[in-house]
């Protein structure tokens, strides 16, 4: 004969409640939403205002277009080159033309060291006025 204990009635929960947890992670999300962006503006600065057309106008006989399609393909007033080409003639185009500056375009799709190589050639070539065309035709 087996005999019963009262004492071995209890059973394990099967449960687990997680109502506390969850108000936890709410108060916790509150004090960052309310914190952070104190964070973010705890510099103080006193930004300088600039003038809107502090550059002199450029003469249209004095710009040049670079553009890269998204191939890689590099262009020169729409005819391709290679980089050593491109440094030549934009050395000899800022020697025949001081005030040179060249208008810079590239494909979106294009990886940001292929832009930066076309960059570097046109700075070799000691042009500094260098403008960045968004528009397309």
């Amino acid at each position: 004969m087996k005999r019963y204990s009262q004492r071995s009635g209890h059973t394990a929960m099967a449960e687990l409640n997680v109502t506390p947890l969850l108000d936890l992670a709410f108060v916790l999300l509150i004090i960052f939403i309310i914190t952070t962006p104190l964070l973010e503006s705890n510099i103080p600065l006193e930004l300088p205002n600039g003038s809107k057309n502090n550059n002199p106008p450029v003469d249209p006989k004095s710009v040049r277009t670079v553009s890269i399609d998204r191939n890689g393909q590099v262009f020169f007033e729409s005819k391709p080159v290679e980089l050593p080409v491109l440094a030549q003639e934009l050395t000899a185009f800022k020697l025949a033309t001081p005030d040179a500056a060249v208008v810079f375009r590239a494909d979106k799709s294009l990886r940001y060291q292929q832009v930066m190589d076309v960059v570097d050639v046109i700075k070799q070539a000691q042009i500094s006025r260098i403008g960045l065309d968004n528009i397309t035709p």
